[in-house]
């Protein structure tokens, strides 16, 4: 029942907690006419996750099944 196995309940959990945040600390920015400085804000930290996580991926996923990979004689 975990959300995080799968891609969908990934995205829905994130987007869930998104709005949270956005209730919890009053969003009220998003809703009087900044709203185009609150996506930037938004796609500035949508991006500097998906630049950790491609740190993350690369440095312990990619590189030691690569290294394994590479040291396979039979194939």
């Amino acid at each position: 029942m975990n959300p995080l196995k799968s891609v969908v309940g990934t995205i829905v959990s994130g987007f869930v907690l998104a709005i949270l945040i956005v209730v919890a600390t009053r969003g009220s920015h998003i809703f009087l006419g900044m709203s185009v400085n609150a996506v930037i804000i938004w796609a500035h930290v949508l991006a500097g996750i998906t630049w950790i996580g491609l740190l993350y991926y690369f440095n312990f996923v990619q590189v030691p099944a690569l290294a394994e990979a590479v040291a396979d004689d039979g194939g």
